[in-house]
């Protein structure tokens, strides 16, 4: 008997034969083959996607590497290897963090990164970078997988067999031009103390100071070398003082107080001033980390190291000589004359231990705001205001004075910005170790050669630096304008002896005539977070603090600092703290130390180059 179908129930069960030949069976085969084109095609279009955002995200990454890689070559000397290598190595590690490993299933080894540079920091440097991964695929898991070929030929079954590609290769490459700055106002603050007439180290065969003016006349001839040069260079060697006299007017009516007398001694005008300033103070003798302005009250003093408040006074003592021009006596109490509003003792041919008797006690000096000099004094030394002194010698009766500049203001003379590198040439070599230390001092005068309310066109021809462009130094708002302090230093803070006959925590530019007191409201200590209120000029860390305020005040203003120390440093405190120190003031990356001179000169080299423009040229 043969089945019957049962029209209201279910059909039968249907053998292979019936499944495939039916017309169900024919729908069923024609779904599952465009089933598997749409799986195909979505694949192809998401490994299209895939490979966009990973080739994106890629050439962004490379972007950011190689503007950051490019700024980075100013703390690398690219012609030496293992400087070259590190770079390199900072170039794929500015990569790596906006292109995260395994990011879309990225694979790249690290011998598909390439880092390369050419040029010179001086002559302009040009940077490529390069990147080449693989991604995964997701079509050939449908079209063909695993030794599957596909045709290259024109027919559909003919021409040379190749594997189906599992993986897709994405890659980026840019390249960045950088050229040196030329729109620049640069002042050099540089250490000229005693210790610059050392070596750097014990392998070093050049003095420091030596060394100095080689690698800074290296760094103006660089920056002057380009045709398309706007640059003004300054120049500020310091060591407890800055001589600003060759660069401001004396006679100015408000910046400098111009009130005192000149007194002539011995055919020497002994009473003029040498072209250092005290810092201002307030009418409660504070100071502040400030530009000032030549216009700003309370306004700048010379400098003298000693200022006794009822005027200059002189004391001469007399030798009497026979016909041969033997001594007969000495010690005889000659004329003594007050000069006022002269801020100067001088004594001659005389001292407390050689000159005591005959009621003379008392009279020898009038000292004020520094110790008892004992017997220190010469007899035949008479000391002016600036701490140069004449000397005398005697022949027959016949006394010869000549006069020997030494003071502590007696150092090379600051040059303003200026373009001519031959003056900039000529005031670098006039540079000579003597004194010590204050690096706020240059600081403060450094600032103030980048300060536009010093320009003549603000101040005034009387008071605003000399120089035949009255815009100098520009305005701070003038466009693509960078202004840039580069200070170096070979120790620490170091105000000298506390005694003797000039004590310089007393007479010095930064502290003022007459008080060791550091003063400073606005200042914090960085060691125990008080406030510089009570400071000491003999204290150090209060020193180190004032810098600190220093140089936060012109970063905050717009100047870029390069700090650098030179030389040889110890592992005491001190020289730890110093070193701290010059990195904190520096602007973030722009520190560097110098252990030879060969460092020196290519650490000025690597920042003529950092002083420049990048952009990225493909």
């Amino acid at each position: 008997m043969s089945a019957k179908r049962n029209p209201g129930g279910p059909s039968g069960v249907r053998n292979a034969h019936g499944l495939f030949c039916g017309d169900e069976g024919a729908v069923a085969m024609l779904f599952a083959a465009c089933a598997s084109l749409m799986v195909g095609a979505m694949c192809t279009a998401i490994d299209s996607i895939h490979y966009e955002m990973t080739q994106a995200r890629m050439q962004m990454a490379l972007d950011v590497a190689t503007l950051s890689a490019g700024a980075n070559l100013a703390h690398f000397d690219t012609t030496n290897s293992a400087d070259l290598t590190a770079w390199k190595n900072d170039a794929r590690s500015y990569y790596n963090i906006n292109m995260p490993s395994g990011y879309m299933d990225l694979s790249m080894p690290d011998a598909n990164f390439s880092a390369q540079v050419t040029g010179t920091p001086a002559t302009g440097q040009n940077i490529q970078l390069s990147a080449k991964g693989s991604v995964p695929l997701l079509a050939p898991l449908i079209w063909a997988k695993n030794g599957s070929t596909t045709s290259n030929g024109s027919g559909s079954g003919g021409g040379n067999a190749t594997p189906t590609p599992d993986t897709a290769t994405v890659s980026a490459s840019n390249s960045a031009l950088r050229l040196p700055k030329s729109t620049l106002e640069l002042v050099m603050v540089l250490d000229n103390s005693t210790s610059m007439n050392q070596k750097a180290s014990s392998s070093d065969s050049t003095l420091k100071i030596d060394g100095l003016k080689a690698a800074a006349k290296n760094l103006v001839t660089n920056l002057f070398s380009q045709t398309t040069n706007d640059s003004y260079v300054a120049l500020v060697p310091f060591t407890t003082m800055v001589n600003v006299g060759s660069v401001l007017p004396s006679t100015g009516t408000t910046w400098l107080r111009n009130d005192f007398t000149a007194y002539n001694s011995q055919g020497t005008n002994i009473s003029a001033w040498r072209g250092c300033a005290v810092e201002p103070r307030d009418a409660n003798k504070n100071m502040y980390p400030k530009a000032y302005a030549p216009k700003d009250n309370p306004g700048f003093t010379p400098w003298y190291w000693n200022v006794p408040p009822a005027g200059y006074t002189v004391q001469n003592y007399t030798t009497s000589y026979d016909s041969k021009g033997r001594v007969v006596s000495s010690c005889n109490v000659g004329t003594k004359t007050i000069v006022p509003g002269v801020p100067l003792v001088e004594q001659t041919n005389g001292s407390l231990t050689y000159c005591k008797g005959g009621g003379n006690t008392g009279n020898i000096y009038d000292w004020w705001g520094q110790p008892d000099a004992g017997g220190a004094f010469t007899p035949t030394k008479s000391y002016d205001q600036n701490y140069n002194y004449l000397t005398s010698s005697q022949k027959n009766g016949k006394t010869t004075y000549t006069q020997t500049l030494s003071g502590p203001c007696e150092i090379a003379a600051a040059q303003f910005l200026s373009k001519d590198s031959g003056t900039l040439t000529s005031s670098i070599t006039a540079m000579q170790p003597n004194g010590n230390t204050l690096i706020p001092t240059g600081l403060l005068w450094g600032w103030r050669m980048l300060s536009s309310a010093w320009s003549q066109n603000t101040a005034g021809t009387a008071n605003g630096f000399k120089s035949t462009d009255p815009t100098l130094p520009r305005p701070e708002s003038t466009a693509g304008l960078q202004r840039v302090a580069i200070v170096l230093t070979d120790g620490e803070n170091a105000f000298g002896s506390s005694t003797g006959l000039m004590a310089p925590p007393y007479f010095n530019g930064l502290s003022g005539v007459g008080t060791k007191a550091l003063k400073a409201p606005t200042v914090q200590r960085t060691l125990n977070n008080t406030m510089l209120t009570d400071g000491d000029m003999t204290s150090i860390d209060d020193i180190n603090a004032f810098q600190l305020g220093v140089c936060t005040a012109m970063k905050q203003d717009g100047v870029i600092i390069y700090a650098i120390t030179f030389g040889t440093y110890g592992t005491d405190t001190d020289s730890q703290r110093a070193q701290a120190t010059m990195q904190a003031c520096a602007s973030p990356g722009n520190y560097y130390h110098a252990p030879s001179s060969t460092t020196l000169n290519t650490i000025f080299q690597q920042i003529a180059g950092n002083l420049g423009v990048l952009r990225l040229t493909q």
